[in-house]
């Protein structure tokens, strides 16, 4: 049985969502516009093949696959769009901010995931 508050969970979607947030800035600055979005979808489908992994090591199995899907998705896209919308910002405004909104994404798309994606596509 899992707990349901473990320390080790919470520490991990942190660094997470500081590996989402370093990578699309380093992305931001070295890359042009298309490079850049190519970027944020490759870094998408490495953190979804790491949740499938993660979830088919799992037994059983009551996570649904769409919980990994918008979990990765919703939290790289938001802070790529956030790190291209807010360019003229000093950049020790607009890590601070990507970094929560990454963290929020990440347990918004999570729990939307878990929850409501599931009753409208099955698998």
């Amino acid at each position: 049985m899992q707990d349901t508050f473990s320390v080790a969970a919470i520490v991990t979607s942190f660094g997470i969502a500081l590996l989402i947030t370093v990578v699309m800035w380093i992305a931001h600055r070295r890359f042009e516009q298309r490079r850049f979005w190519l970027s944020a979808t490759v870094l998408t489908a490495a953190l979804i093949a790491i949740g499938v992994v993660d979830l088919l090591s799992a037994t059983p199995r009551e996570t649904p696959f769409t919980t990994v899907i918008l979990g990765a998705a919703m939290p790289v896209f938001g802070v790529a769009g956030l790190i291209r919308a807010t360019r003229l910002l000093p950049a020790w405004v607009r890590l601070p901010i990507a970094y929560c909104v990454a963290v929020i994404l990440l347990y918004g798309g999570l729990l939307l995931g878990a929850t409501v994606v599931p009753r409208f596509f099955i698998f």
